[in-house]
């Protein structure tokens, strides 16, 4: 049995192919998993009831090329706009690995999982019944993180 620090929480790892786990880690730590690491979270939403949840990520992902990661792109745009559809700004897309977890980093419960892993079948679905549109918005995140020369 594992011993946890008070800071170590519970999260689950996304990664922009739409694999993910459940991971325990500390805040502070948690750029072994992401990379230089955004301070604070992001406000995200897996329904549109209203409850916000935090993601943590990399902003550097973007900008080396990182591969979008379109179940925190629509979990992001859920909680700013209370509409799921994200293909529509490419611009607000995260990219790389995120950690969702609760708000203020606090740990997640089976109930989040569960609608994180929703909300992953959702765009599972929606990127093979619309391939090309999906394309076009993955496309426009991977240049906007391509310097201009």
């Amino acid at each position: 049995m594992a011993i946890h620090s008070d800071h170590e929480k519970f999260g689950l790892l996304v990664n922009p192919d739409l694999t993910f786990h459940r991971i325990v880690f500390d805040l502070d730590d948690a750029n072994q998993f992401l990379g230089p690491v955004v301070e604070e979270g992001v406000q995200v939403a897996f329904e549109q009831d209203g409850t916000l949840h935090e993601a943590y990520y990399s902003p550097e992902a973007k900008e080396r090329g990182a591969e979008p990661n379109p179940v925190a792109s629509m979990a992001r745009n859920t909680a700013a706009t209370d509409n799921p559809s994200f293909l529509q700004d490419p611009a607000t897309a995260i990219s790389g690995p995120v950690i969702f977890t609760g708000r203020g980093g606090k740990s997640i419960d089976d109930d989040v999982v569960e609608g994180i892993k929703n909300t992953i079948r959702a765009v599972r679905h929606y990127r093979e019944d619309n391939e090309e549109e999906y394309q076009l918005w993955r496309n426009a995140v991977l240049n906007m993180g391509t310097p201009q020369v």
